[in-house]
């Protein structure tokens, strides 16, 4: 590129160009930092006006996994173009090419995990900003410390429209009902996502369109077999995001994504070598531990078997020696409490007594206490009970101008006490009192607009 400067930005180095722009390496000398310049190939009015308007929405994207969108501007001979954050790093489509067009599978999931972490939060509201165009190549690995990140939120879908079809390379990627003209939406990310995750372990794109079924990547054969378990998860992850129909699709939001494959990295289901693979770099295939013939283990010896016991996290040393545990003192005896029985009823034998003399029948004096039974009444609503006042005045005096607003009040009274006793769930009593008081207060405006109408027509 000849150029030298564009607006305030020195220009270091070409970094690529490609079928619809280039992208530049340039220095900031405003604020002193690297920064990647993206030029759109001869955009139209249209193009421009759209690209500014993803660029606006794109700048407020703040995330560790995502490339940082600072800005667009234009100059005399630059019709438009894009300042983002620099990422000096790898692409996954040149880390696919590195290690022989597919990665171990632990790399793949880590780099799986960092996209979803992007797309969760891009597609959180108020924004819900769908990438539309997830694939290798704009997923970017950074050689200082292996983070991901995901550039050309909606940049690049915008561009290929520009020529009227889907990029070179990317129909592999793309959402069914995207490729249709259906539109995208969230899930089309994530169908994009699963197809980028079953390159990274199979070496193979799968069936464009979903037209045919892919065959489950635990079916390819791998470099590094994984435990059946943790395959059949990663079958079903990946099958599931390859569903050619959206509400089918499963899972059908990138936080749940997120999940199983934290799950798939950090689960007990993992073997050790993948203990630490959250710390693993993307950019180095995970190594696994050599292991020592078996002929280098000593035979056991003659006789009977020992039990051996587990082998802890210490490895071959023996793990420290565990404190005996306290034995808390005897406690003093303590003599028995004594347990209060209820009275029981005792049987006295009666012994007849043989009277001397005239016998007197003794006739039995019974006791009789009288049982008054108590009635608990719930306390009366007070609402109620101004009803009842305000509807006996409203009837009393309804021939008079007086009466009809106090009927409105005895109605109005007589309403709230009885939403009030609804609401008390028996509570509160006064039902009786609150519907008198309606019916005089009904009673009182009745009467009262019938004496007005009268006096008012004569």
């Amino acid at each position: 590129m000849e150029r030298q400067y564009i607006g305030r930005y020195r220009i270091t180095e070409e970094l690529g160009v490609g079928g619809m722009g280039t992208v530049v390496r340039a220095v900031d000398e405003v604020r002193h930092r690297d920064v990647a310049i993206k030029l759109p190939n001869e955009p139209d009015p249209q193009v421009i006006s759209r690209l500014q308007r993803e660029c606006d929405v794109l700048a407020q994207l703040e995330h560790h996994h995502i490339v940082q969108v600072y800005g667009s501007g234009s100059d005399p001979d630059l019709p438009f173009y894009i300042v983002m954050e620099y990422v000096d790093g790898s692409t996954v489509e040149e880390l696919l090419r590195q290690q022989g067009g597919r990665l171990q599978p632990r790399q793949a999931l880590k780099i799986a995990l960092g996209v979803a972490e992007a797309l969760a939060y891009a597609h959180k509201p108020p924004l819900r900003v769908v990438h539309r165009d997830i694939k290798p190549g704009n997923v970017l690995i950074r050689k200082s410390d292996g983070v991901v990140k995901v550039t050309d939120f909606g940049i690049a879908a915008v561009l290929s429209e520009r020529a009227g079809s889907t990029a070179v390379g990317t129909m592999a990627y793309v959402a069914p009902e995207q490729a249709m003209g259906q539109g995208a939406d969230e899930r089309s990310d994530l169908y994009s996502l699963g197809a980028l995750l079953y390159e990274m372990l199979t070496g193979q794109r799968p069936p464009r369109l979903a037209v045919n079924r892919a065959s489950p990547p635990s079916a390819w054969p791998g470099r590094e077999p994984l435990p059946p378990d943790l395959a059949a998860s990663v079958d079903r992850l990946t099958l599931g995001l390859l569903e050619g129909n959206p509400n089918l699709r499963r899972p059908q939001r990138a936080a749940d994504v997120i999940g199983e494959l934290r799950s798939m990295l950090e689960g007990p289901s993992a073997h050790p070598a993948s203990a630490s693979l959250s710390n693993v770099s993307p950019f180095a295939p995970t190594e696994r531990a050599s292991r020592p013939p078996s002929s280098a283990y000593p035979p056991a010896p003659d006789g009977p078997r020992r039990s051996i016991p587990p082998v802890s996290s210490y490895g071959a040393y023996p793990p420290p020696p565990m404190p005996a545990p306290r034995v808390p003192p005897p406690m003093p005896a303590r003599p028995p409490m004594p347990i209060s029985m209820p009275p029981q009823p005792q049987v006295i034998p009666v012994v007849p007594v043989v009277p001397v003399g005239p016998v007197i029948p003794v006739v039995p004096v019974v006791q009789v206490v009288p049982v008054v039974p108590v009635i608990v009444k719930p306390p009366s609503s007070g609402k109620a009970t101004a009803s009842l006042v305000l509807g006996i005045f409203a009837f009393a005096l309804a021939l008079i101008e007086l009466g009809g607003l106090l009927g409105i009040l005895a109605v109005i009274f007589g309403h709230l006490a009885l939403g009030d006793i609804r609401r008390s769930g028996g509570r509160l009593g006064g039902h009786s009192s609150a519907i008198a008081g309606l019916i005089m207060g009904y009673f009182g405006i009745g009467l009262a607009l019938l004496v007005f109408f009268s006096l008012y027509q004569r």
